[in-house]
């Protein structure tokens, strides 16, 4: 604890430096009558020029309004006359800067507290509307209007804000220049919409305490204002998906930040104290067989805790997020996986609100740090921001649960400590030129008798619009408790080791280039990450050919890729040898279809084995109700378990169906297949759905079923196995949300399992019917007090 202390002591004296050095930038040198005082309110500025080697981008003088608005969807109160209104006049996809389809207007405004946006999508077709009530950040194959606010002008990050016509929010961070999207981010803001006989209408009011944005001071020539990057968009689904704007795209440039319009004003704007508390109580019973499969169902477990979480902006840059006895519960169910003949771990994306406020800051090229690694906090608590050209993280928890990762080269193992551990991690950005950045990240996790610290720099340099350097290099050092060592024939003294990765790469209109080195010693462990695979190099190279259709063809793009690479093991041992390529074309019916396939040589357990492989992918919205998905996948494979060649088969189907505004309904399913010496060893199908009706925006009911039936062949196996397995999830839920954090949960779940056992070869099969094993009753309730 007392490290824990001094590194956060370290962290509130960091912040206090940043916060006192003021800001790099003094903003764009916008000409006179633009600097929020002699400017007419809602003017639109001269375009503006930060480099003589930049194209000149549109900039905008935002008005404060003299007033409030209702939040109601509709347009109608005399103050946003005084708004400025921006007519989105381009169409940046498919078409390349041409005319769009449909006229739209976005209005914005400002006051003490609030940023409000206003859009007025006009359409001559309102029947063929696209909106349907969903939960949050589920409304992206919808009609949306939405706003990307570079709040730092720094053409590297921004806040994504976007709305349907019924109102349905989807936020989003957008980070390296907008390539790479977090949608785990859930801001509070306000929002509602509606349709009307000429089209749909929206209102958006963003609390500035939602933001993080530059101090007072880095507005056009000095002034109290703010100069931000912005972009208004609307996305228009038909046959194709219209993507529209104010601002011409360039496709030369992958950086769409740095093409962002500029917004200007915001005099006096602070996010306050942005003191937000978030209590929780949350209660379970779980129930469960004293023995399977014919022990009675008794009561395992039960409990009501009550615990609290919440932030506080103690800097108009930095928020401390803070957790006591927090509920790290996942009301929504990871999407299963089939585990069956896998070489390394399962990935599992982070779902858990504490850890992903400010995610996207310790985010780097190689996943060093994977939240989900964090079992079961006790607490945590978390300092995030930027100042300036400055970004830091903080991060801090005691976990009762040490779950542990073993890797290798060919195969990862993992284990589970029965103790306390305590984690620290430190992230440190720096911005640098144009949207390039340069980073440090440490972690460190201890335990009794455990220790692993990882320290190691990073940084993503842009020498161009099209051509960037990625790099990332890596040391750590380890130690495990000696019996769990011996037990996973792990280094039983501590040792270390260290990992890097570099890229270089061009993006063009019409081509991309890359090439990427990248290494990791045989003892090198990031136990906060997700990196399964270590004593590795790795080389590899590609590229690809882009060919944009033309107004009125049948595609919208043709992508034809390929790549080559190569990883051998540290003492120069082949793992893996592989050339493959793909041809990729989207078109009508907002339809994505890929076919490719490839050749490798690949080594397991001292074996080669000469593989080739093909797939095929098609997706499509042929309509506002309904998404089609299939895949299917042959090729060359391995029995992991007893190193033998066989052929593999994959496939897929997905449907989503929207039935009317309230009811969606999906289906998918998954099916892999493992041949030797033409006798099937095994076939997996896993069937998943998930039923969900809305009563309106904040309340929806859902279930979700997730069935999983293994069927192997025990002649094929030198050792006896199920020659069935069967798995059925279940869950029942009720939710309403007020906000991402005003919250009601009533759930209830079980597990209901089955199977052909044979216990020894020649011995009868044990037939176990699907029999529920284990059921949980749930409840959450969860309130955000903002002071």
């Amino acid at each position: 604890m007392t490290k824990v202390l001094a590194v956060f002591a370290t962290m509130i004296a960091l912040s206090s430096y940043l916060a006192a050095s003021g800001p790099t930038e003094t903003g764009l040198p916008v000409r006179a009558g633009c600097n929020g005082s002699s400017a007419e309110a809602g003017a639109v500025c001269p375009r503006v020029q930060s480099g003589p080697a930049e194209q000149e981008k549109k900039s905008f003088l935002i008005p404060r309004l003299a007033g409030r608005i209702n939040v109601d969807g509709v347009l109608d109160e005399a103050i946003w006359s005084q708004s400025l209104k921006i007519n989105l006049d381009i169409e940046v996809m498919p078409g390349e800067n041409v005319k769009p389809p449909v006229e739209t207007e976005c209005l914005l405004g400002y006051d003490r507290d609030n940023l409000y946006v206003g859009f007025i999508a006009y359409d001559p077709e309102p029947n063929k509307i696209r909106a349907t009530l969903s939960d949050r950040d589920q409304c992206w194959g919808d009609d949306t209007v939405g706003i990307l606010l570079d709040t730092f002008n720094d053409q590297n990050r921004a806040f994504s804000f976007f709305v349907n016509p019924l109102g349905i929010q989807a936020d989003e961070i957008m980070s390296l220049g907008g390539v790479q999207e977090d949608m785990s981010w859930d801001a509070i803001w306000n929002s509602a919409g509606k349709i009307t006989e000429t089209g749909y209408s929206v209102e958006i009011a963003i609390p500035f305490r939602s933001l993080q944005f530059q101090r007072a001071g880095t507005g056009v020539n000095g002034s109290d204002g703010q100069v931000w990057g912005f972009i208004p968009v609307r996305s228009l689904p038909r046959s194709r998906r219209h993507q529209i704007s104010c601002i011409p795209i360039d496709r030369n440039n992958p950086c769409t930040l740095c093409q962002a319009a500029k917004l200007a004003g915001f005099e006096g704007v602070s996010p306050g104290r942005s003191l937000e508390f978030d209590p929780t109580m949350t209660a379970g019973r779980t129930d469960a067989r004293e023995s399977f499969p014919d022990g009675a169902m008794k009561k395992a477990a039960s409990n009501i805790e009550a615990g609290i979480s919440g932030h506080w902006g103690f800097t108009r840059n930095l928020t401390l997020s803070f957790a006591a006895n927090p509920d790290f519960s996942q009301v929504e169910a990871d999407v299963a996986q089939l585990d069956i003949n896998k070489q390394f771990a399962l990935y599992y994306p982070e779902k858990r609100p504490f850890f992903l406020e400010g995610l996207d800051f310790f985010a780097t090229s190689l996943q060093v740090l994977d939240t989900r690694s964090v079992a079961d906090p006790d607490w945590g608590i978390k300092i995030s921001g930027k100042q300036g050209r400055n970004a830091v993280g903080f991060f801090s928890a005691q976990d009762s649960l040490t779950n542990v990762v073993f890797p290798g080269a060919e195969a990862s193992s993992s284990f589970s400590l029965s103790q306390r551990s305590w984690t620290n991690v430190l992230r440190y950005r720096r911005d640098i030129g144009k949207a390039s950045t340069i980073g440090l990240i440490l972690t460190d996790r201890e335990g009794k008798s455990y220790l692993n610290r990882l320290g190691g720099l990073d940084g993503l340099i842009r020498f161009s619009k099209s051509d960037l350097l990625d790099f990332q290099v890596l040391g750590s050092s380890t130690r495990y408790p000696a019996e769990t060592a011996a037990a996973f024939g792990q280094d039983t003294e501590s040792f270390s080791g260290y990992a890097g990765r570099v890229e270089l790469r061009r993006e063009k209109r019409s081509y991309y280039l890359f090439g990427e080195y990248g290494l990791r010693s045989p003892g090198f462990r990031a136990d906060l990450g997700y990196i399964p695979q270590v004593d590795f190099h790795r080389v590899e190279v590609g590229g690809g050919y882009i060919h944009w259709g033309k107004p009125g063809a049948f595609f919208n793009r043709l992508m034809l890729i390929a790549n080559y690479d190569q990883t051998i093991r540290f003492d120069g041992g082949l793992l893996e040898r592989e050339l493959e390529s793909a041809l990729i074309l989207e078109g009508p019916l907002w339809s994505q279809a890929q076919i490719g396939g490839g050749i490798r040589r690949k080594v397991y357990q001292g074996v080669e084995f000469d593989q080739k492989f093909a797939s095929a992918f098609l997706s499509m919205r042929p309509s506002g109700t309904l998404n089609l998905t299939v895949y299917a996948a042959v090729s060359n494979a391995i029995d992991y378990d007893y190193v033998r060649p066989g052929k593999a088969l994959e496939a897929g189907p997905e449907v989503e169906l929207k039935l009317g505004r309230h009811l969606g309904l999906s289906l998918s399913h998954t099916l892999s297949r493992l041949d030797i010496d033409g006798d099937r060893l095994f076939l997996a199908n896993l069937t998943q759905s998930k039923i969900i009706y809305h009563l309106n925006s904040r309340v929806f009911f859902r279930a979700i079923l997730q069935y999983t039936d293994i069927d192997r062949n025990t002649d094929l196996y030198p050792d006896p196995v199920d020659a069935e397995s069967r798995h059925l999830f279940s869950q029942l839920l009720f939710s309403y949300k007020l906000n991402p954090r005003t919250v009601l949960f009533v759930g209830y779940s079980d597990n209901h399992l089955g199977y052909d056992r044979l216990l020894e070869i020649g011995d009868p099969f044990q037939h176990i019917p699907l029999t529920r094993a284990d059921r949980t009753f749930f409840l959450k309730i969860g309130y955000a007090w903002n002071l």
